[in-house]
């Protein structure tokens, strides 16, 4: 018996020895399986927006010029915008920026925000300032960009840049056949050419990517027009007063339905573009060029301004309107379609900065 009772005992503590291994490796096992719950369920670091930042500081009008030039687009609610002047510190709220963006909540590429330093914190802007601005990504408490501004509008002599309307679009012109259809445009629907791969029909059925424009019948009449603001900030873009163009052109791609050939009613089409004088006074004044009718598809055509839109001023009180007339019977709804229409400018190559 006592022979009995010793096998048994040691059958019971090889028992007890398994036993502990498989308790020991259970806790270690809901140890890592909790460590690792805890690790993965941690938040990574916020990922900081990559945004190309283009800065001007423009000391005539105490303007501070934050232009998105590239990359993501940068949540207003998550930026800060902090500026030292000769060593103080100023910060341009969010409520600003969305503000300055035409209440949007995306900056977005092509999209300036303007910090006037005089209006927001009571400070101007002198040649010798130190400005040091810093873009930070409030989630991340990162910094997006760092920049030392100086007076300097534009660091290269080069510039070439092309601008589309940023301003309304006004349309005076009503259909013939039902007078309670007017015509039709918006900035959203000329700052991207589709032409090239949308017919018109899908435009139509997109409810437009082109604006509308009804021409009256027979004569011009300067009361039906459609004009285009463009709402230019020189200054924005690195012009100066002083500053010379070489080049202004005007491009229009537009498709007008109509011809003027042997079986059907030509449009005339004629542009207006409002010039500034020197005495600071303006005037509309038709182009010398001739706009054909372009019956079979969209197409572009280029006019030269240069000769009168070619200083700063003329630049930031820009705008062009479109006159035509048709000889079509008033109910043929003869329509002029625009798809795009931008201003290419360059800069004198020998402009001293």
């Amino acid at each position: 018996m006592l022979k009995t009772s010793g096998k048994g005992l040691k059958k019971e503590a090889a028992v007890s020895e398994v036993m502990g291994v498989v308790l020991l490796t259970g806790i270690v096992v809901i140890m890592l399986s909790t460590l690792g719950a805890t690790v993965f369920s941690m938040e990574g670091p916020d990922d900081v927006p990559h945004t190309n930042v283009q800065e001007i500081m423009d000391i005539s009008t105490d303007t501070i010029y934050l232009k998105n030039g590239g990359g993501e687009p940068v949540s207003t609610e998550n930026l800060r915008i902090l500026v030292n002047i000769n060593d103080r510190k100023y910060e341009y709220p969010s409520s600003k920026i969305y503000e300055s963006l035409g209440n949007s909540s995306v900056w977005k590429m092509g999209d300036t925000i303007e910090i006037n330093s005089k209006d927001t914190w009571g400070v101007n802007l002198n040649n010798n300032d130190k400005v040091e601005l810093f873009l930070v990504d409030t989630p991340s408490n990162e910094l997006i960009q760092k920049s030392t501004l100086t007076c300097e509008l534009q660091k290269k002599p080069d510039l070439s840049l092309c601008f589309t309307p940023m301003g309304d679009i006004t349309d005076t012109s009503e259909s013939g056949k039902d007078s309670s259809k007017k015509g039709y445009g918006d900035k959203k629907q000329v700052h991207f050419t589709d032409a090239d791969d949308k017919t018109l029909k899908e435009k139509n059925n997109e409810k437009r990517n082109c604006t509308t424009y009804y021409p009256p019948t027979n004569v011009i009449n300067t009361s039906i027009y459609q004009e285009f603001e463009f709402k230019i900030k020189p200054a924005a873009c690195g012009l100066r007063p002083g500053d010379t163009l070489v080049n202004a052109t005007l491009i229009i791609i537009y498709y007008t339905h109509d011809s003027s050939g042997k079986d059907s009613k030509g449009v005339a089409i004629k542009l207006k573009y409002y010039d500034t004088l020197e005495n600071g006074s303006g005037e509309w004044v038709y182009s010398d060029t001739v706009l054909p009718a372009h019956n079979n598809n969209f197409e572009p055509e280029l006019v030269n301004l240069t000769d009168r839109i070619n200083t700063p001023a003329d630049l930031a009180n820009f705008k062009v309107r479109i006159e035509a007339s048709t000889e079509a019977d008033k109910h043929a709804e003869k329509e002029l379609n625009i798809d795009y229409i931008g201003l290419l400018l360059e800069r004198a190559s020998n402009e001293k900065e």
